[in-house]
């Protein structure tokens, strides 16, 4: 689905500087003209997507941050004059109409762990209304169409803007082209050391090279592969954890009134004293906050000066105390000084327990 050739709709005719004009650009000094004066549009709208786009996957990721979800910060860019011209003019792409058939003059690139987590960016992608989105290049449907070769891999949308609007000052008209690549951190490394070298026109890569590169693809999707795999199996194993995790998470905040934090020590908790509860827990837990409500306001005295307090694993380490008072103090995540503190709230001795 092409867009070129629809009459395009702005919030004031006057303020696009190629209304006007809607002859093909055939100079490089028209092409350097109207760009230059549409630059703060496209800078404006490449800016747009990106913030709307980490919005709706840091939605889709939570707990996950968004920085640890994306493996390279996201930042809009827009092409160089020269690169624009080279591109235009003496790439021998065969436009007709090269401004408007080039349609990354500004990109984003979104560089994830895994394949499944491609999946989670287009999902964002798809769910926005702000543009039209269209998919340019999809490397899963390339592998079913040549099953026999390994290549460059990547997802490729091409964002229209649905509607004009405003965004920081800037006028945006609708259909303007934003490009959004999406793919793994092994691909990105495989670009970065090949695509400018083996795959543009003005390079003859010898027959040497390209199996090489072909060789390295294979053994980056196999990789990729195993990597999947491995993450199934961790999810798998770590499932009653997370579950654990956010039922405290939700007990927490419910019961303190404050939300908790987060962080490595809160994993090590629940992993550690996931294994001493049973499959009731939840209805288990409750019962016993319900008994034993007075630790509220030791929790809150205590977490303005103590970390793990102000984490939502504190009540599984209580509970755990409280109903298996030998088992809890073995191997221990926290320290001695600690569990004693734990200890004495719930009337128990860490050394006779």
């Amino acid at each position: 689905m092409r867009f070129r050739g629809r009459r395009l709709r702005y919030l004031d005719p006057c303020d696009n500087p190629s209304l006007n004009d809607r002859r093909a650009i055939v100079t490089e000094a028209e092409f350097l003209d109207r760009w230059r004066k549409e630059l703060p549009a496209y800078t404006a709208w490449g800016k747009f997507v990106a913030q709307r786009l980490c919005g709706a996957i840091e939605a889709t990721v939570s707990p996950l941050s968004l920085e640890a979800f994306l493996k390279i910060p996201v930042k809009a860019r827009t092409k160089q004059d020269d690169s624009l011209l080279q591109k235009a003019f003496y790439r021998e792409k065969g436009y007709q109409d090269p401004y408007s058939e080039i349609e990354d003059k500004v990109g984003l690139r979104f560089v994830v762990l895994l394949a499944n987590d491609v999946d989670k960016v287009q999902e964002a992608i798809l769910s926005i209304d702000d543009w039209i989105a269209e998919k340019a290049r999809d490397y899963l449907q390339e592998q079913k169409a040549r099953p026999y070769e390994f290549d460059y891999q990547s997802v490729h949308y091409i964002l229209r803007s649905r509607l004009p609007f405003r965004f920081e000052e800037v006028e945006i008209w609708a259909d303007l082209p934003c490009e959004v690549q999406v793919r793994t951190l092994l691909q990105h490394a495989y670009s970065e050391l090949t695509h400018d070298t083996i795959y543009k026109p003005n390079v003859q890569a010898s027959p040497a090279l390209k199996r090489a590169a072909a060789k390295s693809m294979a053994l980056i999707e196999a990789t990729s592969d195993y990597f999947t795999a491995v993450n199934d199996e961790i999810e798998e194993a770590l499932a009653k954890s997370k579950e654990i995790s956010r039922l405290l998470d939700t007990c927490y905040s419910e019961w303190l009134g404050v939300e908790s934090s987060e962080g490595a020590l809160q994993s090590l908790l629940v992993d550690h004293y996931a294994k001493l509860v049973s499959e009731s827990f939840e209805s288990e837990l409750r019962k016993w906050w319900s008994e034993k409500s007075f630790l509220r306001e030791i929790i809150l005295q205590r977490r303005k000066e103590l970390v793990t307090y102000r984490l939502s694993a504190i009540l599984l380490v209580y509970f755990c105390v409280s109903n298996f008072p030998a088992m809890s103090k073995r191997d221990a995540p926290l320290p001695d000084k600690a569990l004693a503190h734990i200890y004495s709230d719930l009337g128990h001795s860490l050394a006779s327990s």
